[in-house]
């Protein structure tokens, strides 16, 4: 599981990569954590991140996104810090 420590303070868990767009990798979210919701209740269960495939303690960007949308389309969710941890 990737865990991304946000600057903003919040976490988020992300169970897969499912795919890639250009230099990100498009990641599914942790059961634990199985949406992100934008308002009026637009549900996404993706994010994408930068760089698709990083090491441990590497900054990233993070995006919410629907692993069908272009790029483009995208929400910019910040930067954060890149952490591997095995499921208990």
């Amino acid at each position: 599981m990737l865990v991304i420590r946000t600057k903003a303070g919040w976490t988020l868990k992300l169970e897969r990569q499912v795919g890639s767009a250009g230099k990100a990798g498009l990641w599914e979210f942790h059961r634990s954590q199985s949406s992100y919701v934008i308002p009026p209740n637009k549900i996404y269960r993706h994010a994408a991140i930068k760089p698709a495939e990083p090491k441990e303690g590497q900054t990233v960007e993070v995006f919410v996104c629907d692993q069908r949308e272009p790029e483009d389309q995208w929400r910019p969710a910040g930067e954060g810090v890149a952490k591997y941890e095995s499921e208990q």
